[in-house]
């Protein structure tokens, strides 16, 4: 079949000068390590910049790619970073979406109840009072002290000083109070016990794979307003935003290498010199390096535990990585009018009720999975309704653990194949059950990621999607410190998503420059806009 485009992310090429020292190395060319680049760029000058990518392509797991005249992508949601475009002069073509932000499917048993959730934080909530009037009240007071408490959250300064931190309590109040309380803690303060409405709050908290009841109730607020309150995603693929972020920091003189991989962090007594390239010899020298990689792949294998304080190692055993994910990539033929079917939002959510999370991250835990014909959770997105293309569909589906999976992909390869098709099917036919009839009649084009599939193509020992779990155990001052124990070695770990990722550009780039642009913000208000 005749490929139907070329994607972007194909037109950046690596321009490495072979140059054997700079003042700065990333490693990895994610939306973090992109981010950071021009973020270091714009707010420095005649910097010598590196950044080191082990794929062909930039992106990390912001892309999009071709199967047999298909175009796959494995993002869906483009957040409200609008002002971070315009401050490092990004121009992509975005749809706004202005109607729904979310339909939302809850199956129990044979019954369905469908939910249209509204783009913007006060339609939100007009719309909970219309659906629950009983908890009107409640729902309002929730509502309200959300979006207050994330505006305090815009108070605060990532990485605070003394009077910084001698000011929170006055500035920040509802920070403080929230500061170790999940979510489903916050929704009990307001007295919220209505199961139905419990089900469609606790969304938030599922897109990473976390229960309610383990999740930060900061970190699933800001999730929510960051992502509902102005959504988008772009006109064409995926892989055009990380493509124009490589190709700006190109021409104001960075330099990407491509297809190289670093397989160590060079380290002399306490301070990081450079990195070694796999299958090279020599070091590339680096004043300063920042790494973006799955932080257990960087501190316990790039830099190595001898070079780390013990209480440092047993912070990192002690971490709970990210889930993992099967991802179920369809191309569809022209048969299906997918305009027909009521899909077009950043997310189509179909799960069971209430306690569903908590099981599939119990089994998640235990190394396994929990999914059942009565336990599911997954996203059903549909780019194609967007970008004009051939009919695509995605199904993405979390927690799922490595578990296996690396084995069977290394070692009995039909094992494997076996393994993921049984699962592909499993959820294909739950799509056609509830959201695309007849679904499995029109697939032309099936490509299944496994939890070993990102493993491989991110390096992270556990597959993990979004580095840390957002628990409320490992947020805010709990999670790794962006400044490692490692002098000149920094790893940004802020948060997850597109919107956390470029705010990790955004806070290790203000730290090392100390506030110079960003005066300190946890999120991003720079001092000349």
């Amino acid at each position: 079949m005749e490929k139907s485009v070329q994607l972007k992310k194909e037109t950046i090429k690596s321009n490495h000068s072979g140059a054997g020292e700079y003042d700065m190395v990333i490693i990895g060319s994610g939306l973090t390590g992109l981010a950071s680049g021009l973020m270091w760029q714009k707010n420095t000058d005649n910097k010598r910049t590196l950044i080191i990518e082990k794929n062909s392509y930039p992106g990390g797991y912001s892309t999009s790619y071709e199967r047999d005249g298909y175009i796959f992508e494995t993002t869906q949601l483009f957040p409200d970073i609008v002002d971070i475009l315009k401050y490092l002069e990004i121009e992509i073509d975005l749809k706004q979406f202005e109607g729904n932000f979310m339909r939302r499917l809850v199956v129990d048993g044979d019954q369905v109840e469908e939910y249209k959730i509204p783009a913007g934080t006060e339609n939100f909530k007009e719309y909970l009072v219309t659906t629950f009037p009983d908890d009107a009240d409640k729902i309002r007071s929730l509502l309200d002290y959300s979006v207050d408490m994330f505006k305090q959250v815009r108070k605060l300064k990532a990485h605070s000083t003394t009077r910084d931190k001698l000011m929170i309590p006055f500035q920040a109040p509802k920070v403080v109070a929230n500061l170790n309380r999940t979510y489903s803690g916050l929704l009990d303060k307001f007295g919220i016990t209505n199961t139905k409405l419990r089900e469609v709050m606790e969304t938030f908290t599922s897109f990473s794979g976390v229960p309610s009841d383990r999740a930060s109730a900061i970190y699933a607020t800001g999730a929510m307003l960051s992502s509902m309150t102005r959504c988008f995603r772009p006109y064409g693929y995926f892989d055009e935003y990380p493509a124009k972020m490589a190709q700006l920091f190109q021409e104001r003189g960075g330099e990407i290498r491509l297809g190289a991989e670093v397989e160590k962090i060079v380290v002399e007594n306490g301070e990081a010199k450079g990195v070694k390239i796999k299958g090279e010899d020599g070091v590339i020298g680096a004043g300063t390096i920042i790494t973006t990689v799955d932080p257990m792949l960087a501190m316990r294998k790039l830099v190595g535990d001898e070079h780390l304080p013990a209480s440092y190692v047993e912070k990192l055993e002690n971490i709970i990585m990210s889930v993992s994910s099967i991802n179920v990539a369809l191309g569809l033929d022209d048969k299906i009018d997918m305009t027909t079917l009521d899909l077009d939002y950043p997310y189509n959510v179909l799960s069971t009720g209430l306690g569903t999370a908590e099981k599939l991250f119990e089994g998640y835990l235990e190394g396994d999975q929990a999914f059942t014909d009565d336990c599911f959770h997954m996203a059903v997105i549909c780019p194609s309704l967007t970008t004009g293309a051939k009919n695509t569909v995605t199904l993405r589906c979390t927690p799922f653990a490595l578990n296996q999976w690396k084995e069977w992909r290394e070692n009995d390869y039909s094992k494997y194949k076996q393994e993921k098709e049984k699962w592909g099917d499993f959820f294909i036919g739950l799509a056609e059950k509830y959201l695309i009839p007849n679904l499995s009649k029109h697939i032309v084009v099936k490509d299944i990621s496994t939890p070993a599939t990102y493993a491989r193509y991110s390096g992270s020992p556990t597959g993990s999607l979004y580095d840390m779990a957002s628990l409320v155990t490992q947020f805010g001052p709990k999670r790794l410190p962006m400044k490692t124990p490692v002098k000149n070695l920094y790893q940004p770990k802020f948060a997850h998503g597109l919107y956390g990722t470029m705010m990790n550009g955004v806070q290790v780039v203000d730290m090392l420059l100390d506030r110079k642009f960003n005066n300190g913000n946890s999120l991003f208000a720079p001092n000349n806009r």
